[in-house]
């Protein structure tokens, strides 16, 4: 839609209570914005990536990072993937099944809300295998409760044209998973936020599937990057409370 790459417009078209404009995930966001407060887009849902809410966040200074926490069975897999590569072994499939209850699973049988959740956990695999070949199925079953369970079969290919198999299967409660990446983000945008950083903050594609602003997905690569990250904001918050801390010029 139009409204979604132009201020005038959307701001036009909020105006008249008779249109929907922006979808819930969008208006919460927007608001945020102009409350002047960072945002972190922790689901699969628009939420603030959208062009004209990316280009408000830098105009009016307010850092955010997204998208779609990457808590379990993604993060395995951006921990495996580059493993995988850097001994020469290609990935011919990667198979994966997620099983959920509660909440996450009640939300996720609705067919537009599971296709943004496939697309976030399956992209960051393909730019790390090369592969196409990633089918994921995500399953409600209410008896698990808050449990998830994911299942990955992963067949590689390796010296010689031999072929490996690996299976692995996760099991956790999704929120213990999530809450320390919530707080850690909590903490790490408000020092963003100190630092006079604005839009989106790309070292923080570390707890995300499908990071703004960056394209990198391997774990190692985006640990360095954020611990990088971290001295550098730190740096810039202690120039600008302590003179003596600035460099000399």
């Amino acid at each position: 839609m139009p409204e979604f790459a132009d201020r005038a417009l959307l701001e036009a078209a909020l105006a008249d209570p008779a249109r929907a404009v922006l979808p819930p995930s969008s208006l919460t966001a927007y608001a945020a914005l102009l409350a002047g407060a960072p945002y972190a887009g922790f689901t699969p849902s628009a939420s603030m990536y959208l062009p004209v809410l990316v280009d408000l966040a830098a105009e009016r200074g307010v850092p955010v990072a997204g998208q779609d926490g990457k808590t379990g069975q993604t993060w395995l897999r951006t921990v495996l993937a580059p493993a995988f590569a850097a001994r020469g072994l290609r990935v011919l499939s990667w198979a994966g099944t997620n099983l959920l209850g509660g909440g996450d699973g009640a939300t996720l049988a609705d067919p537009e809300a599971v296709r943004s959740k496939l697309a976030s956990k399956t992209r960051g695999l393909h730019d790390l295998t090369g592969s196409d070949v990633t089918p994921l199925h995500i399953d409600n079953v209410p008896d698990l409760g808050d449990i998830k369970v994911a299942w990955d079969h992963v067949h590689v290919q390796g010296f010689l044209g031999s072929r490996l198999t690996l299976q692995t299967t996760w099991s956790a409660y999704d929120s213990m998973l999530a809450a320390p990446l919530v707080l850690d983000l909590g903490r790490l945008l408000a020092l963003a936020d100190a630092a006079g950083y604005a839009g989106p903050v790309p070292q923080l594609g570390f707890f995300f599937k499908d990071p703004w602003g960056s394209d990198v997905h391997d774990v190692a690569s985006q640990t360095l990057a954020l611990a990088d990250w971290v001295r550098e904001a730190s740096a810039r918050v202690a120039a600008a409370t302590d003179p003596s801390a600035r460099p000399a010029q």
